[in-house]
């Protein structure tokens, strides 16, 4: 895939995710800590990619690898609401920088942060 279709297919992923989060009754306007995750078999490109959004204060980068898996994790936490705008930009950036470190981009998650009060933060 060229970089457009990437962002493209990004994009649409975003997107998918903000609905769904959005019937489960988020307040995307409240910030809160989301991770991008981003993974490869190359210790040398985990360890670029950490050093770099860590030395640039992009977020706050670690490595994670389970004992016995091959696959490095590079786990990126940024504090921030998740407005479609905001996440769309940010996730975007991530995968610039997976394209420039050669790593694959898998995705950000977050905890859902509803109205207290709300029908949805009474289950949580």
């Amino acid at each position: 895939m060229n970089m457009f279709e990437l962002l493209h297919a990004n994009a649409i992923a975003d997107r998918e995710l903000l609905l769904s989060s959005d019937r489960q009754g988020d307040v995307f306007n409240n910030p809160r800590d989301v991770d991008f995750a981003f993974r490869t078999k190359d210790s040398v490109k985990a360890n670029d990619l950490c050093e770099f959004i860590n030395g640039k204060n992009f977020g706050r980068a670690h490595l994670s690898q389970k004992e016995g898996d091959d696959l490095i994790w590079v786990i990126v936490i940024i504090h921030m609401p998740i407005t479609q705008n905001v996440i769309g930009s940010i996730s975007g950036f991530m995968v610039c920088l997976s394209r420039l470190f050669q790593v694959e981009f898998d995705g950000w998650g977050s905890v859902i942060q509803p109205n207290p009060g709300s029908a949805t933060a009474d289950k949580l």
